[in-house]
């Protein structure tokens, strides 16, 4: 009986150290991180539009009054020796002159209109062979087919029924937004959650926060510059409470970019680098037109460097309408972080998540709010009364 029993002990250590000598080489797959379900992408069916950002207008200046259309009427100046000693004239001989001349041209129109009957009845057999001349009550329908035309083609027509669009199309990227989202946790709800983006033309401010039923609030902002490439970040800062995280420095300047906890890494900077919040919002004003090659993002903890690229077309089903989104996908050693952009309503992100082998953690928008104008919000359900 002792030798089966030491065969088996040797067997089994042979095999421990054979896994371990595996998972040293890095011959063993790394943990694959499950995508839900309903994170099933499409083919792309239509291609997101990059948007100009909505800049203060210019002071206006001020522009000539158009006069009355008329016959213009020009009067020769006075000779200095006439401006001191101007006629008077008499009112009552000019309304008699005034008189006179209108008599004289209600003669003159009724000997026109007697002269012309004539000449009118012997035209009726020319104008039956000669071509109609277009009607000028014809032109405005002809303007009105022209202007429909040249109308931007609106592809919420050919849309099925129960997709959700904004009043009015968003073609301009928003100065101020404002989205309400509800926070989840591995697919439970468990808080609230908001992003508030403003620019001035110049800079922009991105705050994002997460508030669930229980811990403690995590907030995010940040910070920094708008030229003509789009966003440029100075800073990204998080909070868990009042306890200032992680943080990450852009030194343009230096061309070094500060991360991790206390700031105290560093890596050199990459054109084009974001942070992973401003990457949604340079997305979003670029129309997902950001090239292929890898981009560096940092979440303030880390840095990366990968591709990002549209991954996919899907609908986001709010449970009272579906919104139209291209998902872009980002992937780092051990997580995955999505954005879920509205093309339909300003290329805004309608969801948010945030994927690692041990949790998924998402925000989801019940309200959309577009430089003060409330573009949609997820109706209240219902109270059901439990009648007993």
């Amino acid at each position: 009986m002792k030798t089966p029993l030491r065969v088996f002990a040797l067997a089994l250590l042979a095999s421990v150290l054979l896994h371990l000598a595996m998972l040293g080489s890095g011959l063993l797959p790394d943990a694959v991180i499950e995508l839900p379900p309903d994170q099933a992408l499409r083919k792309i069916d239509v291609k997101m539009q990059a948007l100009a950002l909505d800049t203060p207008a210019p002071p206006a200046v001020p522009t000539a009054r158009l006069l009355p259309v008329g016959p213009a009427v020009v009067s020769a100046p006075y000779p200095p020796s006439a401006r001191k000693h101007k006629p008077k004239h008499d009112a009552s001989a000019a309304r008699a002159k005034a008189d006179s001349v209108a008599d004289k041209s209600v003669e003159q129109a009724t000997a026109q209109a007697d002269a012309s009957q004539p000449a009118a009845e012997n035209s009726k057999t020319a104008d039956a062979s000669m071509p109609v001349a277009e009607h000028p009550a014809s032109k405005p329908e002809k303007h009105a087919k022209a202007e429909e035309a040249s109308a931007p083609v609106d592809s919420n027509k050919d849309r099925p029924a129960g997709y959700l669009t904004p009043a009015s199309p968003l073609h301009r990227f928003p100065r101020q937004a404002k989205l309400g989202y509800q926070t989840f946790y591995n697919g439970a709800m468990v808080g609230s959650g908001g992003l508030d983006w403003q620019h001035d033309g110049h800079t922009y401010k991105l705050e994002i926060r997460f508030n669930p039923v229980i811990g403690g609030n995590r907030r995010y902002l940040s910070q920094g510059q708008l030229n003509q490439h789009g966003l440029l970040p100075d800073s990204l800062q998080a909070w868990v409470g009042q306890e200032a995280k992680e943080s990450a420095r852009f030194d343009w300047s230096a061309g070094m970019l500060h991360f991790g906890d206390q700031a105290d890494k560093e890596v050199a900077l990459r054109s084009g680098a974001q942070d992973v919040f401003s990457l949604a919002f340079q997305l979003g004003l670029k129309g997902g037109q950001l090239g292929t090659a890898p981009l560096q993002i940092t979440t303030g903890k880390k840095v990366y460097e990968y591709p990002m690229t549209p991954s996919g077309e899907t609908d986001y089903d709010t449970g009272s309408g579906k919104i139209r989104v291209i998902v872009f996908r980002a992937k780092g050693e051990d997580d995955i972080t999505e954005f879920w952009l509205a093309p339909d309503f300003s290329n805004l992100p309608v969801r948010i998540s945030r994927i690692d082998k041990s949790k998924r953690v998402e925000l989801r928008a019940v309200l959309i709010n577009v430089d003060g104008t409330e573009q949609w919000r997820l109706p209240a359900r219902p109270m059901t009364r439990n009648n007993r």
